[in-house]
């Protein structure tokens, strides 16, 4: 994998999910999030979102290169990038739900969820579109 790619996929997986979660949870929506009563936390620990971040970003670039077949980049990045959404969101989005108690439950799986797809469909869009079609390591 070349290395350029792979720090360019890491560095925009970071700087799309920060946007994306921040402006969605802490701007768009964070009134309904305050009344969902999910986050019992009074100040996030932001740090240790990064670090997640961090961490999915380098996972995210290193499978990319294992799961593209040839085709469309751009279809095939976001087809990546829901499929790894949905493998993602299902422990933030179901488990969270079931460990925490939450004022809508179908209200958070809907926003949630919506969350996820927009924002895993934005970084495979990413994705693909670094990589291209030439996925050589």
């Amino acid at each position: 994998m070349k290395h350029k790619k792979f720090i360019s996929v890491w560095i925009g997986y970071l700087i799309i999910t920060f946007i994306v979660a921040a402006g969605w949870h802490l701007v768009l929506f964070k009134g309904l999030y305050d009344e969902l009563g999910i986050f019992t936390r009074k100040e996030p620990i932001i740090l240790l979102g990064i670090l997640s971040m961090i961490l999915q970003g380098a996972v995210l670039a290193y499978l990319y290169p294992l799961f593209y077949r040839g085709g469309n980049p751009v279809k095939e990045g976001i087809a990546f990038g829901i499929l790894m959404g949905i493998f993602m969101g299902s422990n933030a989005v179901l488990a969270e739900a079931a460990h925490h108690h939450v004022s809508s439950l179908s209200t958070w799986l809907v926003l949630e969820s919506v969350y996820y797809l927009l924002a895993f469909s934005l970084v495979g869009l990413a994705i693909g579109l670094i990589f291209g079609r030439n996925t050589s390591r």
